[in-house]
């Protein structure tokens, strides 16, 4: 039935028999992009009148990522993506995918005129979602047409998953009866696999007889609490109103447990469990499923195959194939001896036995909840009954590590492929990632942690990858900086930069090779052949669409997903780095200097991403050749030149350049694109450079749609997903303010809901949002600010000297001579990214100071080392030019001291007191260093940087601010309550203001203006509550309070006495509650009797503090030790001996110090003792100067 038409688009409704009714709408977009906003204009106000499902599909002539165009898209493509992604969000739409080729459009003959696009696709609401949740969209093969047809099958196949499949459900948790019958069904003393197997039955069981059906608990027990409410709106029965309370306690119980459900099933960890999400994770786990399945794939002639089976069986052969050693001789071709020596001490470390602490750590360290293995069993079975299965897990891993036998089912693993591209396909499109069970992990992961520590020893630090301390940013800011001296090199001599990708490195990994290369650096025996058991004695299955593929027994590769494979393959891939150093040494290989005295770069490694350098001569293209054909041939793995691209310096000739592409096989570029993560800088940097971020950002907002959450967890993903998708970008680089306005300006209008050309009232500012939670905010950065906190740390090690090999490049390249924040300089010519440091200098000096050790190389008047300012800013009169460049050690004594007499007239005494508690030792060769003072360990963090810009303005009530975000309640009460205590709730006081209503008055009481005080406290029925909850004795001073007192007497009350337990958290929800209930009563015109009131409200916030204590409790996973108070008082020496006792203190955190000290005998009787006052300084300064003394 047709209900709306245009010159674009037609929606018809459709009925069918069996299935609920919905909308179809069909779109021919206009060719001419100015007619499109009066299509999406229409179909953005027909989504905010329908609520049925909804499928929009068709032709919309537009784009809405740089990706669905063959061809290279301009600054114009890049906003039309924008505007295009913000109308189909601004209608609650999303885009279903699809399958198939990518293009549905193509047009011109030739490769030079060839253009292709995907301007057709199919949309969909949530309700859609909900109801088909099985549609596939699948592109077809072109026929007379300049487009391919699209198929959309809102039935489609359900996935043939085994339903008799154990999975252990976090949810279980949350029932009262678990943890009894699994202490009454577990065997302690049986092998771990058969007690696993024997306890996955019997949990089959009981949750059939015991746990049930969530799904069908919630329906009666919301039917029931239905008929309960209704009769208790008409009529007062004390039973009736016992039944409730007993009902909604049940259902808080229900709903937690399919919270939980869904949480485990969606993946999207940044949503807290408690905030009855549950809605949202249902969505997330339905777009997920479908997102996970294949529909189909084009086979090695490129044809499309869509049958299941086909598709199945030609996966499984393809990575059958892939896991399948090659027949051919290994060939030891790699350099041998070049890995550091392990020492004694570090070898006896390796083969210390391993115990039970080292299983605990390796569980405990697991993500609780990430995807199970075989056996069914999660992280979190682990870890909340480790009390329980430690015993059978430890007896299974200390055998394996004395005999090294495992049992067999153990080491099966589940293989999940994960898409490397938004839409494959071909096979080779996925990353086969290992399901491993978490016994066989909590093995490899104790092995992995004993390594960890010799990893930066045995790989040289140009590897980055899975190694403590270094960072995915010192590769981006290596390649930068070579490719910024390239393109400014003069003369004859150029460089090349070849981006290598090895393909599927991990699965095509030689064991013979790994085997070699454990023997290499020096590993035990025994330790070898536990690691090759672990590696060798795998046994796979592909999880296909659900069903399970064959047995695949492979015979080379890594697994990916285990916790030791990074690290092996790390090993082996640095034995391409001795090959490459071998050859360097022997001045074969000529790596591109960057300085005059610097390291020479001739690789970068991350994992498998590799980056090679040389002189762009023929020679070194043959040696570069030979060194990677002698290390694919000893490691089994495979160069892609079709994927590697070539850059040479634009100094090198256009036809010397396509010579030496021509003889490495490889194409050659202009720009070497991303690279982990973060496009190469090609030239000048413009803020077209950033259009493809903000259209990411845009886009990933966009999949969670804002309907879905409150406005406290859209402020929790702003925070989450923006920060992680610009972190790399605002490490490296400086983002031009436009840039960080428009992150700013997508954050803002997706907390607010607010979509392109709406204007929507916000209740509270955006500078309030982005203030620090303990300065009154909610701690959303502002890009600008977080930008510059970033940077900075990078600017920090290039002042201290950090070892990492960026920073030795870049002070050998622009440092000079100079130290400390002296280096940071902007540089004629100096490259974006240390230009981009050195505008972080005002920052670091607002948190810069120095520790002074012997005083030789700190400035006394100049530096900043006794106080937050230079000594020569605080002076009472001028200190002569001739003596402002001493340094500290100039006024110290060897034997007296400082030599008060030289400086005390030109400073105050507060100074003199702090100069007083510093201590030198000119003789110690320890040199003055940079210490960070907004940290209590001295190093400098980007969180305390960006924390620097609020110092100044610190509020009194910081404690207070706190407070609200740490109350035992869900964060959407938090939020309310930080509305609440701002005085920002849409009260008709407000409104009134605001303009958006004419009267003020309370609309349930009707005389008296409705503030947020008369809302929360004065409103008649409202009173009563809070009557009924507090004390008597406590009225006036409750009632009396004004609105900021009466939050703060509240919020901060520490012994409730006669109130509940946890009073903040308590009152914080009932005053939710309390709001909840007057919007149902002034919108729905929900009505109880007074008492009902009273009793929902408080059975209410009752019953969530009762859940958000049991949610939090059962499903909490840290097993630490309980604290411990014991009584300490002075211990007596031996006979004969003396024994002396020190101690300091300080007035705050900073002020007058003083120490001192007693000495006692053995019987405890007065043997002397003494007291120094220090000066100015902290309790632990002057707890140390009592040991001085």
């Amino acid at each position: 039935m047709p209900i709306e038409a245009s010159m674009q688009h037609l929606t018809v409704k459709v009925s069918k028999s069996n299935h609920p009714d919905w909308f179809l709408t069909s779109v021919y977009a206009s060719p001419n992009y100015k007619f499109h906003s009066l299509l999406w204009q229409q179909l953005i106000q027909f989504s905010k009148n329908g609520d049925l499902p909804w499928l929009v599909t068709g032709d919309f002539n537009a784009i809405s990522s740089p990706d669905d165009k063959s061809r290279a898209s301009s600054v114009g493509d890049l906003r039309r993506c924008q505007r295009f992604t913000g109308w189909i969000n601004e209608a609650l739409l999303t885009d279903m995918g699809f399958s198939g080729p990518r293009f549905t459009w193509f047009r011109g003959d030739s490769a030079a005129t060839r253009k292709a696009s995907r301007i057709d696709r199919t949309l969909c609401n949530d309700g859609w979602f909900l109801n088909f949740p099985n549609t596939e969209v699948l592109h077809l093969s072109k026929l007379h047409s300049d487009h391919l047809p699209i198929l959309t099958s809102f039935v489609g196949q359900q996935a043939s998953v085994n339903s008799s499949k154990f999975r252990f459900e976090a949810a279980w948790l949350l029932h009262p009866q678990l943890g009894e019958f699994l202490d009454k069904s577990w065997d302690k003393e049986a092998p771990l696999p058969n007690s696993l197997k024997d306890m996955a039955e019997k949990l089959q069981q009981w949750k059939k007889d015991v746990f049930g059906s969530t799904h069908l608990k919630k329906r009666r027990l919301i039917a029931r609490l239905q008929g309960v409410t209704e009769r208790l709106a008409n009529t007062f029965y004390p039973g009736l109103l016992k039944l409730q309370v007993k009902l909604e306690k049940e259902l808080d119980l229900i709903l937690a447990q399919e919270e939980v459900f869904w949480f485990q099933r969606a993946n999207e960890k940044w949503v807290k469990l408690g905030e009855q999400n549950t809605s949202f994770f249902h969505q997330q786990a339905t777009r997920r499923r479908r997102r996970n399945k294949i529909l189909t794939l084009r086979n090695e002639n490129g044809e499309w195959i869509d049958n299941q089976e086909s598709l199945r069986n030609m996966v499984l052969q393809f990575y059958t194939y892939l896991y399948t050693q090659e027949e051919g001789l290994y060939e030891d071709l790699m350099p041998r001896g070049r890995f550091p020596r392990l020492q004694q001490e570090e070898l006896m470390e390796l083969l210390r036995p391993f115990i039970i602490s080292d299983f605990h750590r390796a569980i405990f360290e697991m993500k609780p909840m990430s995807a199970p293995g075989p056996d069914g069993f999660q992280a979190v079975f682990y870890q909340k009954f480790w009390p329980l299965v430690g015993k059978n897990l430890t007896m299974m891993a200390t055998n394996f590590f004395e005999t090294g036998s495992i049992p067999e089912e153990l080491m099966e693993s589940l293989v999940v492929l994960i898409p490397k591209i938004d839409h494959p396909e071909t096979p080779a499109h996925f990353r086969p990632i290992s399901l491993n069970n978490v016994a066989l992990k909590a093995i490899t992961k104790a092995m992995a942690n004993r390594l960890k520590p010799l990893m930066p020893k045995l790989v040289a630090p140009t590897q980055s990858g899975f190694i403590k301390g270094r960072q995915t940013n010192d590769n981006i800011l290596l390649l930068q900086e070579t490719l910024h001296s390239l393109r400014n090199r003069k003369g004859k001599r150029g460089g090349i930069v070849i981006k290598i990708d090895l393909e599927k490195a991990y699965d095509r990994l030689h064991w013979s090779f790994l085997r070699d290369t454990l023997g290499e650096i020096g590993l035990p025996s025994t330790w070898i052949n536990r690691i090759m058991t672990c590696v060798e004695k795998n046994q796979m299955r592909i999880n296909w669409n659900g069903e399970l593929t064959s047995v695949i027994k492979p015979s080379r590769g890594v697994r990916q997903g285990d916790p030791l494979s990074s690290f092996l393959f790390v090993l082996c891939m640095e034995r391409l780095a001795h090959r490459i150093e071998q050859v360097v040494e022997e001045k074969l290989w000529k790596p591109i200097p960057l300085s005059k005295d610097g390291p020479k770069l001739s690789h970068l490694f991350f994992a498998d991403d590799l980056i090679l350098f040389a002189e762009a001569e023929s020679g070194q293209i043959d040696v570069i050749r030979s060194c990677l054909e002698d290390f694919c041939l000893s490691s089994g793995q495979k160069v892609n030149l079709h994927k590697s691209a070539m850059f040479v310096s634009p100094n090198v000739h256009r036809d010397k350049a396509q010579r030496l592409s021509a003889r490495a096989g490889i194409s050659l570029t202009n720009d070497l694109g991303r690279y982990l993560g973060i496009s190469a800088i090609n030239g000048k940097v413009t803020k077209e450079r950033y259009h493809q971020l903000l259209l990411k950002i845009q886009n990933k907002l966009a999949t969670w749609k804002a309907n879905h959450l409150s406005t406290a967890a859209r402020i929790t993903l702003v925070k989450s997903i923006s920060s992680s998708m610009s972190i790399y970008p605002m490490f490296t680089e400086r983002l031009p303010v436009s840039v960080c306005n428009n992150i700013d300006r997508i954050n803002r209008r997706f907390v607010s809901g607010e979509e392109e050309g709406q204007t929507k009232f916000h209740p509270v500012g955006w500078e309030q949002l982005t203030l620090p939670k303990d300065h009154g905010g909610v701690g959303i950065r502002p890009t600008k600010l977080a930008n510059q906190a970033m940077l900075a740390k990078g600017a920090w090690k290039l002042a201290t000297g950090d070892s990492t090999l960026w920073v030795q490049v870049m002070r050998n390249k622009y440092g000079g001579q100079r130290q400390g924040l002296q280096i940071l300089r902007k540089t004629k010519g100096g490259s974006f990214a240390w230009n981009s440091f050195t505008q972080t200098v005002d920052l670091l000096r607002k948190g810069a100071a120095i520790n002074v050790k012997n005083g030789k190389l700190t400035k006394f008047w100049i530096d900043i080392w006794a106080m937050q300012v230079p000594l020569l800013e605080v002076t009472t009169m001028e200190v002569p030019v001739e003596v402002r460049n001493k340094s500290v050690a100039d006024y110290w004594e060897e034997e007296g001291g400082w030599r008060f007499e030289d400086f005390e007239g030109y400073l105050p005494p507060e100074v003199i007191n702090k100069i007083r508690s510093i201590l030198l030792d000119p003789l110690t060769s320890s040199e003055d260093t940079m210490f960070w003072k907004h940290t209590a360990n001295g190093l400098f963090s980007a969180k305390s940087a960006f924390q620097t810009y609020f110092a100044e303005a610190a509020p009194q009530d910081s404690a207070f601010w706190r407070r609200i975000w740490k109350l035992h309640c869900p964060e959407r009460v938090r939020f309310f309550v930080w509305l609440a205590t701002k005085e920002k709730l849409s009260t008709n006081s407000r409104r009134k203001i605001r303009h958006l209503t004419l009267d003020d008055k309370c609309p349930i009481c009707k005389h008296t203006a409705e503030t947020n005080v008369h809302c929360l406290r004065d409103c008649t029925p409202t009173r009563k509550i809070w009557e009924d909850l507090v004390p008597p004795h406590e009225h006036n001073t409750f009632f009396a309070a004004d609105h900021t007192s009466w939050f703060q007497m509240n919020l901060n009350m520490g012994d409730s006495g006669e109130r509940h337990e946890d009073w903040p958290s308590f009152f914080a929800l009932v005053c939710w509650y309390i709001w909840k209930y007057r919007n149902e009563y002034i919108f729905q015109g929900k009505k109880l009797a007074d008492s009902s009131f009273i009793n929902y409200v408080k059975s209410k916030a009752t019953g969530w503090l009762q859940a958000w204590e049991r949610t939090s409790l059962q499903l909490d996973c840290n097993n630490k030790p309980n604290r411990t108070d014991r009584l300490v008082c002075w211990g007596a020496p031996p006979r004969g001996w003396s024994k002396m006792n020190t101690d300091g203190a300080a007035q705050g955190s900073t002020g007058m110090a003083t120490a001192g000290g007693i000495l006692r005998d053995s019987d405890g009787d007065w043997l002397g003792g003494f007291c120094c006052k220090i000066g100015t300084g902290s309790a632990i300064l002057a707890e140390l100067w009592g040991i001085h003394q």
